[in-house]
């Protein structure tokens, strides 16, 4: 059973890499998620799953997150979200891009497909914004998967491997966002009216 897993986890894990993520504009990133979310992560477990396909087990990862707001989407209390990946005793399925997450992790999620998809954030670490603590400056700012403070709405589009130590520097992170301005440009967007599709 061992090495059936083993097959089948690197045959996964290679379609995985392989997949090229275009980072979205803020707009998009808001109108794709069927969901958002800020909220603090609870636990985090992996465990053995029968794959849908029939195709033997995998391993996938759940992410319990206790919900502080909701800023798009059905109002509830906690989620579990399901990654593919993660780590069972000896056996490991790395997904290249995967976001990874601790308790006690603050974060705000831009959720879609939860359950469906192999991750159930947009555009994989680009669905994930972190709520981080200044003690410098005692406030909390928002910053993108690598910890890149967020200054701007449209930095949301920039590669996570662009500008990072121009955006990472000490300077910027005092121009940061906060939760509350990256909350209210999300609330913003949300409510936009959507362009009819004009069929001619």
């Amino acid at each position: 059973m061992h090495w059936r897993l083993m097959f089948i986890l690197l045959a996964i894990a290679g379609v995985a890499r392989a997949t090229t993520v275009v980072p979205p504009s803020f707009p998009e990133l808001v109108n794709e998620a069927e969901a958002i979310y800020r909220g603090r992560v609870t636990a985090v477990q992996a465990r053995h799953v029968e794959r849908s396909d029939g195709g033997g087990v995998t391993i996938k990862t759940f992410v319990t997150v206790a919900i502080d707001r909701v800023l798009k989407g059905a109002a509830q209390k906690e989620i579990v979200l399901e990654f593919l990946g993660g780590t069972l005793g000896e056996d490991n399925l790395e997904i290249s891009g995967m976001p990874k997450f601790t308790v006690g992790d603050r974060e705000i999620f831009f959720v879609q497909k939860n359950g469906v998809q192999f991750c159930p954030l947009v555009a994989l670490t680009h669905g994930r914004y972190r709520v981080l603590r200044d003690e410098a400056g005692a406030r909390d700012y928002i910053a993108r998967d690598n910890r890149v403070p967020l200054n701007d709405p449209a930095e949301v589009e920039l590669p996570l491997h662009r500008l990072t130590a121009q955006l990472g520097a000490a300077g910027n992170l005092a121009r940061a966002l906060t939760p509350a301005a990256f909350e209210a440009l999300i609330t913003a967007e949300v409510l936009q009216p959507t362009t009819p599709v004009q069929i001619k």
